[in-house]
């Protein structure tokens, strides 16, 4: 049999005390917001980067295109959460092809439909409204001219690499705005772009320098590629021919051939190349001391880069017929 002090004890052994009891409630119920708060569903504006392309040409808008729109979303609150912890957001691109637009392509609407908000949130969500939801542009009023575009480029490659002609594209682009402004240019330049030390290939987006506040542009950059490869040497024999070609005379050259070492890309030279080098003599400039001609290269593939040419000077025999 327990005694009365027994059972006492045990009783209260077995009681949490108040303040832990307290503590254990305030869990609970913190658990139990937590979840509630989690489930609830609640609007909230995002702020995203956005970048637009196919721009309407021959349109200007009636307001500079914005950086950034607004998004108010519909969505739980964990799912809110988690699109919160995703910041930095990427650019969210605005295809102008995509819009729906109204009185004669003057009005473009920014729908949730035609944005693609699941691949920046990386959640499907429900986009309630979209600020600024219409962009407005205006007829280009003015002269408009066909100019060809110019990047300022200055390309140093690492010691052993070449590069091919950089591609741009576009290569001509339309410019808007007052005749007197648009008649004194001829070309559109871009912002310049400086590589050091290349060994692999470069494509960028380079954005035009406006020549003046009152010109538009139809795009409003160009994208440049620039090739790079391994320099690789070639050496070869190449015929050397009269380029007086007189019928009166009969002009022997000796050697008859000449050594030609040169470099090229190795994704950009092929044997057939080696049929457009000519190299020529003029007999009518022979120097009258060594009886010597210098010879030059007159047709050269244009992808390689001449090191030397051996020998330098042939000498020629002159039979009048």
């Amino acid at each position: 049999m327990f005694s009365s002090t027994t059972v006492k004890y045990f009783s209260n052994k077995r009681k949490p005390g108040k303040t832990k009891a307290f503590f254990i409630c305030l869990l609970i119920a913190a658990f139990l917001w937590l979840a509630h708060t989690l489930n609830t569903v609640y609007t909230y504006t995002l702020r995203l980067p956005v970048t637009f392309k196919n721009i309407p040409l021959n349109k200007k808008p009636l307001i500079e295109l914005p950086d950034e729109i607004f998004a108010d979303v519909k969505a739980s609150g964990l799912k809110l959460s988690l699109i919160l912890l995703s910041k930095p957001y990427p650019v969210l691109e605005v295809d102008f092809n995509k819009l729906k637009s109204v009185n004669r392509n003057q009005t473009y609407i920014l729908s949730s439909s035609q944005l693609d908000f699941k691949k920046i949130l990386n959640f499907e969500t429900q986009i309630k409204h979209v600020s600024p939801d219409t962009l407005y542009f205006s007829e280009k009023t003015g002269f408009q001219k066909l100019v060809p575009v110019k990047i300022p480029l200055f390309i140093k490659c690492r010691e052993g690499y070449g590069f091919k002609k950089p591609v741009i594209n576009p290569n001509f682009i339309t410019i808007w705005g007052d005749t007197t402004v648009i008649a004194s240019i001829d070309t559109i330049y871009t912002q310049p772009l400086t590589l050091n030390n290349l060994s692999q290939n470069v494509s960028s987006d380079i954005t035009f320098i406006r020549p003046d506040n009152g010109v538009y542009t139809s795009v409003n950059g160009a994208h440049v590629t620039i090739e790079v490869s391994r320099l690789i040497e070639h050496s070869m024999m190449v015929p050397v021919y009269d380029a007086s070609n007189s019928p009166l005379r009969q002009v022997n050259i000796y050697p008859p051939q000449v050594q030609v070492r040169f470099t090229s890309l190795q994704s950009a030279f092929s044997d057939a190349d080696t049929a457009l080098f000519k190299a020529r003599i003029d007999s009518r400039k022979i120097n009258a001391r060594t009886k010597k001609c210098p010879v030059h290269l007159q047709v050269i593939p244009s992808n390689v880069t001449i090191m030397d040419i051996d020998p330098p000077e042939v000498e020629i025999l002159i039979l009048k017929k």
